[in-house]
């Protein structure tokens, strides 16, 4: 019976060790907004989502938002946002670079005639 159990749970590591797929997250955060990558990376391509959240409950509303990600690779804009929600868009490519462990992510975020800028960092 001993023999059974270790030879599933070998059987189970070894798959689990098995999957093509590496779960990347990077995060970041400046005075009043929170920022978060999450990618999955798997052979062949990389599909991920960005995830951007305004922390200071002070600020009632959010008029004229431009995140612009990684140098302007990724551009988002919105004339009116929700101080509310989470602000996401995805990313994917394929062939692209991949993200080593010194990999950063420029983010800069402007909005009601403030900018703030940060990095995503590897987690």
């Amino acid at each position: 019976m001993k023999k059974l159990i270790l030879f599933f749970l070998l059987l189970i590591l070894f798959l689990s060790g098995c999957s093509s797929e590496n779960y990347i997250t990077f995060e970041g955060e400046s005075n009043n907004w929170e920022g978060k990558l999450q990618l999955v990376n798997d052979e062949t391509d990389v599909t991920g989502k960005y995830s951007f959240r305004l922390t200071n409950d002070k600020i009632d509303e959010v008029d004229n938002l431009t995140i612009n990600i990684n140098g302007g690779q990724t551009i988002l804009k919105q004339d009116q946002a929700s101080t509310k929600k989470t602000i996401e868009t995805t990313t994917q490519c394929s062939g692209c670079a991949t993200f080593d462990e010194g990999s950063t992510i420029p983010v800069t975020i402007s909005w009601n005639n403030k900018e703030e800028s940060f990095k995503l960092i590897k987690e």
